[in-house]
């Protein structure tokens, strides 16, 4: 008997009961909890046996990525269903699908993978590289590409995963079935932001819904350290009053990128908690646990300025809010300037009283005829916050621009970056898909996801990609 049976059933009963025995409260209280009994039991059926969803959950323990799109039949078909299927084959059945659901999966290793359901398949389709999973087929380019992905699921436990109803995995799995949506995980992040990953660790893994309007593509989803099936709370992936995105207060005209943030372990938390960072920060630069600690949990803000002039095509300005004795803070500054001067780099010239901590120490190297800068700090002058001002390949900041009531209640990061031209100046590192790097502007904010233990594995996040339409 399945659920909607079960139902019907016992209505009957209980509308029965109730007249003859006029327990109508007790008769329609445990209607409904035997109604919401059974639609947990849909719910959780939907993640076992022969279908789309059980699969994707298969899917998604030896894939690295899996993005979820929706058919457009008056649009061309997309050129992997061309490369997949063939050029005719896939004009006819992009032609039938209609709005439904397919995917994109990749591996760590190879092309994307075409995937669909094996119903909507014809049969009498030749020389295709595909394998099936459950209810999905799934499409390599060669046959090559279709053993990686037999042997990454001949390594996986045959047993047919578990996935808890209302969990964020469930949830993440249920958006990828009904629409625009992406899942990645840590080796995604890897291959696709290369050096930059180091600085991408809170969002190593994640799911988020995809909304494409005319001109920009939206997202709302969760990101974490750690992979969405830790965590057994019961959450959506997405809010239905989603916070709109909003700029960084600290961006500039020139700003390449702005990011603002409550604690600054949020973008350098990985680099703080490797041994190879630790013991030169204490052994050269006296920076110890406890300091490191005060460091890592202080507000901060950042932004990235192109420059027409000097040494490096942008500079990185940076500011903390730092707190206790600006004295102790001062004594790793000297322990750093030692160190510059010992390693070949010189103060260039100051206009004001050298002992003053409000001038600027500005470094080049030394004897570089072009003078060129490289960097410097400044305590901000008459700031009861104890803002130090950086600059790499560019002057401190003279002015703040972190905002000392800290950011709204909303967000614990801020960030903005113009794509199109990082990449235009050969400075977006990585492999990212072309809509990013043509892309006029990005930006995204986080907050930590509610209900959760204090170290905050996982954030909720949403943002917006601005496209440039191409000629």
């Amino acid at each position: 008997m399945d659920a909607a049976e079960l139902r019907r059933h016992c209505f009957v009963w209980f509308r029965f009961a109730a007249q003859r025995s006029g327990l109508t409260a007790l008769g329609i209280g445990l209607l409904l909890a035997v109604g919401g009994l059974g639609l947990q039991l849909t719910s959780a059926q939907r993640f076992l046996g022969d279908t789309p969803v059980a699969a994707l959950a298969r899917l998604s323990r030896v894939l690295i990525m899996i993005q979820s799109f929706k058919g457009e039949p008056t649009r061309t078909p997309p050129r992997l269903w061309s490369d997949r299927l063939g050029v005719q084959p896939a004009r006819e059945l992009w032609r039938r699908y209609g709005r439904a659901v397919w995917w994109q999966a990749w591996s760590q290793d190879g092309e994307a993978y075409l995937v669909l359901p094996a119903s909507a398949l014809p049969t009498d389709l030749k020389g295709l590289h595909q394998h099936r999973v459950g209810a999905l087929m799934v499409l390599g380019s060669d046959a090559l590409h279709r053993q990686q992905l037999e042997r990454v699921l001949s390594a996986d436990p045959p047993v047919q995963p578990v996935v808890e109803p209302h969990t964020l995995l469930a949830s993440c799995l249920t958006s990828l079935d009904r629409g625009p949506a992406v899942y990645w995980q840590s080796d995604a992040v890897a291959s696709l932001s290369g050096t930059l990953a180091p600085l991408l660790q809170q969002g190593r893994e994640g799911c988020v819904q995809l909304q494409l309007t005319s001109d920009r593509l939206r997202w709302d989803g969760v990101i974490g350290e750690r992979s969405l099936t830790a965590s057994s709370q019961r959450v959506s992936i997405t809010e239905r009053s989603a916070v709109p995105v909003t700029s960084p207060a600290s961006e500039a005209p020139s700003s390449l990128l702005s990011v603002q943030g409550r604690r600054l372990d949020l973008i350098l938390g990985t680099l703080f908690s490797r041994q190879i960072i630790q013991t030169p920060l204490e052994t050269h630069y006296g920076l110890n646990v406890k300091m490191r600690t005060l460091l890592a949990d202080r507000p901060f803000a950042l932004r990235l300025l192109q420059r027409d002039t000097g040494g490096y095509r942008a500079g990185l300005q940076v500011q903390l809010q730092l707190n206790g004795d600006r004295q102790a803070w001062q004594s790793v500054l000297q322990a750093v300037a030692d160190r510059l001067q010992d390693t070949g780099f010189e103060r260039l010239s100051s206009t004001g009283p050298t002992t003053s901590a409000a001038v600027p120490k500005l470094w080049r190297r030394r004897n570089d005829k072009d003078q060129a800068l490289v960097g410097g700090w400044q305590w901000l002058p008459e700031s009861k916050f104890n803002v130090l001002s950086i600059g790499f390949g560019i002057e401190p900041a003279n002015d703040a621009f972190l905002p000392f009531a800290g950011l709204d209640a909303e967000s614990d990061l801020t960030v903005q970056v113009l794509p199109e031209q990082l990449n235009q100046l050969g400075l977006l590192s990585g492999r990212w898909p072309k809509p990013v790097e043509r892309a006029s502007v990005l930006r995204f904010r986080l907050r930590s996801l509610q209900n959760q233990p204090t170290q905050r594995p996982w954030w909720r996040m949403n943002g917006e990609l601005q496209l440039t339409p191409q000629p």
